[in-house]
């Protein structure tokens, strides 16, 4: 069988799909991702990968300079503007796919080009939900709508291509959340942590002298400036007996402001192994960094930056296993609840086992093989 991964540029959209293609590719199938963004990650994770828009500067296409993130666009804003990004992917798209011949298309759920090329080859396609923010099962068909001229283009019917949604929310969870971003047809599915390969520092594998806490927000607002919201936090580090490590994600570590000597950062490291030493996490609500938190039972303090991610932290506060707060005022009181709040901790071991129990990717292969 031969599977074609199709995902939205960004790591939080391609990492959660990387275990599902290790696990094909063990089982003996051929596994290609065709991908535009961050193309080199893919590659350093063991997959072979096609840039599918070699050059091109996502940033002009997201357009964030246009985009208020205090205001939250609902649905029919996420699907618009991941139909405009997954449009610049379509004709390379299918081009590689009508070249390599998949039997299955493997998509994020805002890669809009990835059901349209299913649909184009007569081939079933698999979406990867990680969590509630991208969950929505109506986004799809929006997405078609706003994709409309490129299946005019191809002569492709918008219509849904066989298949089915993995979905890697914990069950705990989905119960929380909203009617319209449930499906009863999902098949749970196990989210793997994965955040890239590389060599850790000998700081990580000896025991912390001190407890732990991770800062992030993720791969995309550091390089779009966003560090500076952290600096509140940063003085704020000072003040509490704990360890304390930001991750820069490829952002400007002078915009933390002068850093304690609690604060260690780095630019880059993968977040799975951090928390494994972590007694809690600060990020900004992206659904892969909650997902490996719950899948780590690590309590989280999130602080979202777009709308989107309010919808992530609204779920793991309900459920018990995080606070939440606003960059601007997150301090002492939030340390200390991270690192002294037992019947946060408790929650976030109760998920954390709730996770592990869902169907491994290596479990899902045969049934990802019935549908060819």
């Amino acid at each position: 069988m031969r599977v074609l991964f199709v995902n939205s540029p960004g790591l939080g959209h391609i990492f959660p799909s990387v275990p599902l293609a290790h696990a094909l590719t063990a089982a003996g199938h051929d596994v290609l991702f065709a991908q535009g963004g961050d193309v080199g990650a893919v590659a350093a994770a063991g997959v072979n990968v096609v840039d599918v828009t070699p050059g091109l500067d996502y940033a002009t296409v997201f357009r964030p300079e246009e985009i208020d993130f205090s205001v939250d666009g609902g649905d029919e804003f996420v699907a618009a503007l991941f139909a405009r990004v997954s449009g610049v992917t379509v004709d390379r798209l299918l081009e590689v796919a009508r070249g390599w011949s998949p039997d299955l298309i493997v998509h994020s759920p805002l890669q809009g080009a990835g059901p349209l090329v299913a649909g184009a080859l007569g081939v079933p396609a698999v979406s990867v939900v990680t969590g509630p923010a991208d969950s929505a099962p109506l986004i799809a068909g929006l997405m078609r709508d706003h994709m409309k001229e490129h299946y005019v283009r191809h002569d492709v019917a918008p219509v849904p291509a066989p298949g089915f949604r993995l979905n890697s929310i914990p069950p705990s969870l989905l119960e929380l959340l909203p009617e319209r971003v449930r499906a009863e047809d999902d098949v749970p599915f196990r989210y793997v942590p994965f955040n890239g390969n590389g060599e850790l520092p000998g700081w990580l594998l000896e025991p912390p002298r001190r407890p732990r806490i991770a800062v992030t927000l993720g791969s995309i607002a550091g390089l779009w400036g966003g560090l500076a919201v952290l600096a509140p936090l940063v003085a704020s580090a000072a003040g509490t007996d704990a360890e304390f490590v930001v991750t820069l994600g490829g952002g400007d570590p002078s915009l933390l402001g002068e850093l304690p000597p609690n604060v260690r950062t780095v630019d880059w490291l993968a977040l799975g192994p951090l928390l494994r030493t972590c007694h809690g996490l600060i990020h900004h609500g992206g659904s892969g960094t909650s997902a490996v938190a719950m899948a780590m039972g690590v309590p989280q303090c999130v602080m979202p930056l777009s709308p989107d991610q309010k919808d992530n932290e609204r779920a793991v506060v309900e459920r018990g296993i995080a606070i939440g707060t606003s960059a601007g005022v997150v301090g002492t009181a939030e340390f200390r609840a991270l690192l002294e709040d037992e019947g946060m901790r408790a929650a976030a071991a109760e998920v954390r086992d709730e996770a592990a129990a869902m169907p491994s990717p290596a479990a899902l292969v045969g049934r990802l093989e019935s549908l060819v």
